[in-house]
């Protein structure tokens, strides 16, 4: 598969077989993560790859949050609520939880540019699985600064969570979303050309 058609046909999967991942499939997903781009060379991530009783917590903190917020989100229709509700129990099942974790640095400048490289690595680990017939969704909600989620990781002080992505066999394949604009006329200012 080409990478576009990749980048194209990714979905974030919110239902997934209750099927375990072979270590080796995952280590094959954060050998792509580690390949990302990052300012200098830095390489500021880390994974914590959770399962079992782990993945179970972190899945009780993101529910204990979303029966809060879920309710009262204006940009999820009505009938879409329940559903999102149910998924948040337990991330639709997911076997395992990659946490991508990032410095933090006193340098605010820093700070971003080791959040942007670590969301590039993030991007990797969404391609690759897919590129593998594996199914993700990025959690990037409140849950990433939740002090009971980094204590369950046993995450030192100085790392911030980027992000978390459930990842396991797709129980389901999204409809593709309608881009905002398909027309890159919209989203492109082209200079000197």
């Amino acid at each position: 598969m080409d990478v576009i058609d990749v980048i194209k046909n990714r979905r974030s999967i919110r239902k997934y077989k209750d099927e375990e991942l072979e270590p080796a499939l995952i280590e094959k997903v954060l050998q792509a993560a580690n390949w990302a781009p990052s300012a200098g060379n830095s390489q500021p991530w880390e994974f914590v790859v959770a399962r079992d009783e782990f993945a179970k917590k972190i899945s009780d903190e993101f529910y204990k949050f979303a029966k809060g917020y879920i309710p009262l989100a204006p940009y999820i229709p009505g009938k879409e609520k329940q559903k999102m509700l149910e998924y948040s129990k337990n991330f639709g099942g997911a076997p395992c939880h990659i946490i991508v974790s990032y410095p933090k640095l006193k340098d605010s400048f820093k700070r971003e540019e080791a959040l942007k490289a670590s969301c590039a690595a993030i991007q990797n680990i969404l391609l690759q699985a897919k590129a593998m017939g594996l199914g993700t969704v990025w959690i990037g909600s409140r849950l990433n600064h939740s002090e009971k989620v980094k204590e369950i990781l046993a995450m030192p002080e100085d790392r911030l969570i980027a992000g978390i992505i459930p990842i396991g066999y797709p129980d389901m394949e999204p409809i593709a979303p309608q881009r905002q604009s398909p027309d890159l006329k919209e989203k492109v200012k082209w200079m000197g050309f």
